[in-house]
């Protein structure tokens, strides 16, 4: 009986001393990362020239002060004009109606390139909308 012990713990130990089976082909790969969210839409136009871009209430405004054209030309969205500030929160709803998820963005405005942050800070929300061409003139 003592021998069949024995012989028992001899198996458990080669089992654990080996090493344990590998995982599954194509099981071992790490899961593919969620893509983070867009932070704006681009607008190309005619001229090849992309602004960036934010919709709230269904009005697009600047998610950047600058229209970028080629040759690293950049022209400068007027002062004053209103833009967004985009942010990764989620806008708090009562409700889900199966649109889009909304953002938060702060309202700001164009200011020496720049989109300033009103004072007292103003949140709305905002959607990113997809690229798109204006090739018209």
């Amino acid at each position: 009986m003592a021998f069949l012990w024995i012989f028992a713990l001899a198996i458990v130990a080669v089992a654990t001393a080996e090493e344990a089976p590998g995982p599954a082909p194509g099981c071992g790969e790490p899961e593919p990362s969620t893509p983070k969210p867009r932070r704006y839409g681009v607008v190309t136009n005619v001229n090849l020239c992309k602004s960036r871009i934010l919709e709230t209430h269904g009005r697009e405004l600047p998610a950047s002060c600058e229209v970028r054209c080629p040759k690293k030309q950049i022209h400068e969205v007027p002062d004053l004009t209103p833009c967004l500030l985009f942010s990764n929160k989620t806008f708090l709803l009562e409700r889900k109606d199966g649109a889009q998820p909304k953002y938060t963005c702060r309202v700001g405005f164009c200011l020496n390139r720049k989109c300033q942050p009103k004072h007292p800070s103003h949140k709305v929300p905002c959607t990113v909308p997809a690229d798109r061409d204006e090739r018209n003139e």
